[in-house]
């Protein structure tokens, strides 16, 4: 089961009142349910701009959370937990992609009174029995974990699967007492791919190895081989698929830019895209237009020049929470594995628009 969530052109997001006054989304967020941790000046500010822009809470989540509301706004009805399951301690703060993510986390839990508490998967103090005991005392009832590309937490925290209700952020995972909440990633590549098109260029070429691909169930290259059987078959072209950790990487790109003669580009790691943009010319000497799949903390592009899909990263963090608080209001038993995909958004720059005029 899946859903996928847009925003209609009506819609104003705590992300654009923020970046107006100047302040964090937190601050907003907590402004608009008139907490007392923000200054009176503050919540003035902010919700005569929201005010003034339209801002309304979705209809669905609040009749959702009215119904859950046990204690007045500012104060904390329910603490979850913040599973982080990558590697790096501090990947929640300075990982490319999990901060956006975190960030949404944050502003829904102080949006419907949540508090969050973070406990690192990979601590060697930790393990299932030691973090079953901590969220047992604290009362917490379930949790959301991300940045957990590695098999390895599956098995050894098998006991906290089984005992607590838990939220999958960003990516799959094969475990029926996960929900899972990301970016639709189909549509993330298939609609890069028709915008190319629709700005005609006549062989985009998707750069994206099997490692992440496999993350996402394989839904960037069933989205970029859909889009690309709308046109003839001489103008499609296949996906390089090396591990860009590979140490023919560079040599086999290089080597398959120059076979195939795509006149743009798509990828996803920055390294990929430093790479393309310093080091690799067309034919006729020019660089080659880029184009990426996620905006991501790491970016070497000028952001003026940058172009591709932003895949809302916040808002799915925000969705999770909302599917957790779901979840722990929920008395039946939890025996699927729902999916809800959030809809991402094109990016062009005029530096894209002008090499497709002038290709």
């Amino acid at each position: 089961m899946s859903e996928n969530f847009t925003q209609d052109n009506g819609y104003v997001s705590i992300r654009k009142i923020a970046d107006m006054l100047g302040i964090s989304k937190g601050t907003v967020s907590l402004a608009l349910n008139n907490s007392e941790r923000v200054s009176k000046k503050t919540l003035k500010k902010v919700q005569a701009v929201a005010a003034e822009l339209g801002y309304r809470k979705s209809a669905i989540v609040s009749t959702m959370m009215s119904s859950m509301r046990r204690s007045t706004i500012g104060e904390f009805r329910e603490t979850i937990a913040v599973l982080n399951g990558n590697e790096d301690k501090e990947a929640l703060r300075r990982h490319a992609t999990l901060p956006t993510y975190y960030n949404g986390v944050l502003e829904e839990c102080a949006d419907i009174g949540f508090k969050a508490d973070e406990f690192w998967l990979f601590d060697p103090e930790l393990n299932e029995k030691k973090l079953s005991a901590i969220l047992h005392a604290r009362g917490i009832r379930g949790g959301i974990i991300m940045g957990h590309t590695h098999e390895s937490i599956f098995k050894s925290y098998s006991k906290i699967w089984r005992d607590f209700k838990i939220v999958s952020v960003g990516i799959s995972v094969h475990n029926p007492a996960y929900e899972m909440v990301s970016s639709n990633h189909f549509e993330v590549a298939k609609t890069a791919f028709h915008k190319l098109r629709q700005m005609g260029f006549k062989r985009p070429a998707l750069i994206l190895d099997e490692y992440i691909d496999n993350l996402v169930d394989g839904r960037f290259y069933g989205g970029y081989l859909r889009a690309q059987m709308d046109y003839p078959p001489e103008e499609r072209t296949p996906i390089f698929t090396e591990n860009n950790y590979s140490p023919t990487y560079r040599e086999n790109l290089v080597k398959f830019l120059k076979r195939e003669r795509p006149d743009v580009l798509m990828y996803m790691l920055a390294q990929t895209g430093y790479f393309l943009d310093k080091n690799v010319r067309m034919a006729d000497g020019r660089k080659y237009p880029i184009v990426q799949l996620e905006r991501r903390n790491d970016v070497g592009i000028k952001r003026k020049n940058w172009s591709g899909m932003e895949q809302n990263n916040d808002i799915v963090g925000k969705f999770a929470v909302k599917r957790l608080a779901a979840l722990l209001n929920m008395t039946s038993k939890h025996i699927h594995s729902p999916q809800t995909l959030i809809a991402p958004d094109w990016i062009e720059s005029a530096f894209l628009r002008k090499r497709a005029k002038n290709r």
